[in-house]
Parts: structure tokens; C-alpha cells; sequence
């Protein structure tokens, strides 16, 4: 064998043993079902989020900054709101009893 023989053959069986190594980091079977899970798995904390912003914003939680132990609701003054009640009961006796005449349109 020549030299050049032998250059050839370590070539090529270097050349080999890049492929091999090669086959080794890149499985298409495995790198899809890589793919997968992780497509799954962003899918499922999307979710997660998007549901956990969806019942903080419908229960009111969302807008709270103050914890809820911490929370003291003033009574509520029942004598003024029959007071203001009471205004709009007259408001709207005073509407029904007015009686308006037969208007003329001023543009005739």
C-alpha cells in the first residue's frame, strides 16, 4: 500500500466515526418527542395561567392589595339611603302627576 492509501483509509474511518458520533446527538424520533412533551408542557402552564387570571379577575382577588383579614367594611347607614330612596319616590310622583298639555310644534 502507498501512502496515500493509507491517508484514504484513516480518512475515511475518521470520517466514520464522525458520522457515528453524529447518529449519536441526532435522533429525529427522540428530538420530536423532545419537541412534543415540551410543546405539551407550555401548552398545560398556559392554561394553568390563563385560567388562574380568569377566576382572580371574575372573584375580585385581581384587584385587591390589602389582605383580606385586613378588610373592614363600614355599616351602611339605612336611614340615609331610605332618605335618598325617598327623594327618587317623590321624583317620579312628581313626573306622573305632571300633565302636559297639547304641545304645538313651533316649526309649523
Amino acid at each position: 500500500m502507498k501512502n496515500t492509501d493509507k491517508k484514504e483509509i484513516t480518512n475515511y474511518e475518521s470520517i466514520s466515526k464522525r458520522i457515528a458520533l453524529f447518529r449519536q446527538f441526532v435522533n429525529p424520533n427522540r428530538d420530536w418527542i423532545v419537541l412534543l412533551i415540551f410543546i405539551f408542557v407550555l401548552l398545560l402552564s398556559s392554561l394553568y395561567f390563563d385560567y388562574n387570571i380568569y377566576r382572580k379577575t371574575t372573584t375580585g382577588d385581581m384587584y385587591i392589595s390589602v389582605a383580606k383579614d385586613e378588610l373592614v367594611i363600614e355599616n351602611l347607614k339605612t336611614d340615609q339611603i331610605q332618605n335618598i330612596l325617598n327623594i327618587f319616590q317623590d321624583k317620579k310622583n312628581q313626573i306622573k302627576n305632571l300633565k302636559l298639555e297639547k304641545l304645538v310644534d313651533p316649526s309649523l
